[in-house]
């Protein structure tokens, strides 16, 4: 993870099984009441359609388990 910052930026890495490490970006914007998050899912060289929608779903399932949750939280 990005070390803590007043920016909003939550910047990992991800190490795959095969030791091929990903850089993801991943930014907070303050938005009226609220929030906007913002997740780049950058496709790999040589991946397949079929791979990287795979990944974008996931990424989807997460940002959808978070907004619940932080919803949960909210007054």
């Amino acid at each position: 993870m990005a070390p803590a910052n007043p920016f909003g930026v939550l910047d990992h890495d991800v190490k795959l099984p095969n030791g091929v490490s990903v850089h993801n970006a991943f930014r907070v914007t303050p938005c009226a009441q609220g929030c906007l998050l913002s997740f780049v899912v950058p496709r790999p060289a040589g991946a397949s359609q079929e791979s990287f929608a795979s990944d974008v779903a996931h990424v989807q399932k997460d940002l959808a388990t978070l907004k619940k949750l932080l919803g949960q939280s909210a007054p």
